[in-house]
Parts: structure tokens; C-alpha cells; sequence
């Protein structure tokens, strides 16, 4: 995996490197001003920030397979459709043709002055009034408030997204978002932690990150853009541990729950952010956060 070109922080020239890790001791020579650099790899920041990016990297490839695993099974599942409304189609045409079948027959059968058949003129009213509510579709006792609140409920429904409780619910897990608050990310740059509560439903345990990426996706509303924002890589303590554990690596069981948080790199400090919510991938509702 080719990872991202890193610098020789004393001369600017690149260190020659495909993948370093920060947890076996490496050596890299600068060819440019023979600087060294990685020598105990496990307390250096250039062998953490390139452990992150390979994780990134990983990451992505992991999710752009899940989602081509996605488009596999659902275009297997519309084929299924498919033949199935096909199959459908035949027995009902034969169950009308054996309706019409039987009606022809019936008619030929009580023809006028065979059969004599006396209707009230009550009961012929009775039934066409009946005919008339069945056919409308309209009960006047339901009230406006009870159809309001049943549009409302169909809405909520259809995308997932619950304002009240910020909470986004499909098929795969549940999302609730706690809070957001701006930071500094491992370079002192503008960074912002997404706080959250997932819960997976699904029937294996499932990673918090790809779970979490799955279900949303995180922009930055400008004047004339709206860009995903990028994966943050948030300070660490000297002995390389992160100053606030973030939980995304935490496999989650079935139906179990996981709090934490997801940094982002911000683009500025004043624009909105928008927190796009995902059912298979497509976008189905969106939460507006104003920074502060």
C-alpha cells in the first residue's frame, strides 16, 4: 500500500519510504541532508502519523468492498424481484381469465325472465350508500389532528432521522448524536469531535468507524461548496496513547452499544456543519450544527 509522501522536517526534501510502522523499531536516513529519522520508531510522530494514514487507507478500501458486497446483493435481490412479480403476474391472469370464465357462465345461465330477483327499495339504498363511503375512502369522524399527526409520524418514518431526540435509526443500527465541539487535531490545526451513541443491529458484530461511515457522512456547508470533511489525527500522550480514547476500533456485538467520537478536520471555524444521514448509501435526511 503506497502511503502518502512525507518530508524531512529539517532540509523539506522526501524520506525514501513506502510503509513504516511505529510499533517496530525502524531506521530512516534522509538522502538529501542525512538526517535520521525513526530510529525508536514507537515514540516518533512521523512513524505515528504514518500508522494513522495506512489505517485511514485500510479503512476506505474496507468500506469501498462493503459497499461493492451492497450493490452485488442488491442487484441479486431486484433479479429475485423480478421473477417473482413475473410468477405473480401469471396467477393472477389465470385466476382472472378463470373469474371472467365463471361470469360468462353465470350470465348465460340467469338471463332476463329465468330468474326473478326482488330488492327492497331500502335495502338498494342502504347498499348504495355503503358503495358510496367504500369507494371514497373518507371517514368524517377521523379529525384534522389525528390525519396531521399521522403525516407526520409517515415522515418520520420514511428517513429515520428523530429531531427531537437526535436520532437516526435504519436497518443496520441506531445513531445518536450527543454533541459536537471544536479542537486542534495532531498539528495544532482547527479539528471538530462528533460525539456519538451507536448501537448495531445487525446479526455480527460490527466495527464502530465503519458502522459510523456506513450511516453518515460529514460536510462543511460554504457559500459555494459543501465538502466531506476529513478524517482528523488528534494528539497523543509521549508514550503514544491518544489523550482521549475515541472508541471507533471497539467491535460492537449484536445489538450492543459503544459511545465515542469521530475527529474531523474543519476547512474554517464559522461555517455550518451538515451531518448527512445514509440508508444504503443514499441520503435520506440531514442535521444542521452551528459552531460556536
Amino acid at each position: 500500500m503506497k502511503l502518502s509522501e512525507v518530508c524531512c522536517k529539517n532540509c523539506g526534501g522526501l524520506l525514501d519510504f513506502d510503509t513504516v510502522s511505529h510499533i517496530k523499531n525502524s531506521r530512516v536516513v534522509c538522502p538529501h541532508c542525512h538526517s535520521i529519522y525513526i530510529y525508536e520508531a514507537k515514540h516518533s510522530d512521523i512513524g505515528a502519523q504514518l500508522e494513522l494514514e495506512s489505517e485511514r487507507m485500510r479503512l476506505k478500501e474496507e468500506q469501498e468492498h462493503n459497499k461493492e458486497l451492497w450493490e452485488s446483493e442488491k442487484s441479486k435481490k431486484k433479479k429475485n424481484n423480478k421473477n417473482i412479480f413475473i410468477v405473480l403476474l401469471i396467477l393472477f391472469s389465470i385466476i382472472l381469465i378463470a373469474a371472467l370464465y365463471m361470469v360468462t357462465n353465470y350470465v348465460i345461465n340467469h338471463r332476463p325472465g329465468q330468474t326473478e330477483i326482488s330488492i327492497s327499495e331500502k335495502a338498494l339504498t342502504e347498499k348504495k350508500v355503503e358503495s358510496k363511503k367504500e369507494s371514497s375512502g373518507w371517514d368524517a369522524s377521523t379529525s384534522e389532528k389525528a390525519l396531521t399527526e399521522k403525516k407526520v409520524e409517515s415522515k418520520k418514518e420514511s428517513s429515520g432521522w428523530d429531531a427531537s431526540t437526535k436520532t437516526f435509526t435504519n436497518k443496520d443500527g441506531i445513531l445518536k448524536i450527543d454533541k459536537a465541539e471544536k479542537s486542534t487535531d495532531f498539528d495544532g490545526k482547527l479539528a471538530l469531535k462528533v460525539y456519538f451513541t451507536l448501537t448495531n443491529k445487525r446479526k455480527e458484530a460490527q466495527r464502530a468507524q465503519i458502522l459510523f461511515l456506513e450511516m453518515t457522512r460529514v460536510q462543511q456547508k460554504q457559500e459555494n461548496t459543501s465538502n466531506d470533511l476529513m478524517y482528523a489525527m488528534m494528539p497523543v500522550n509521549k508514550t503514544g496513547s491518544p489523550q482521549e480514547k475515541d472508541h471507533l476500533n471497539d467491535n460492537i456485538n449484536p445489538n450492543g452499544t459503544v459511545s465515542g467520537f469521530y475527529p474531523y478536520v474543519l476547512e474554517n471555524e464559522t461555517d455550518p456543519i451538515q451531518i448527512l444521514f445514509q440508508k444504503d448509501y443514499q441520503t435520506v435526511d440531514k442535521y444542521e450544527i452551528t459552531l460556536k
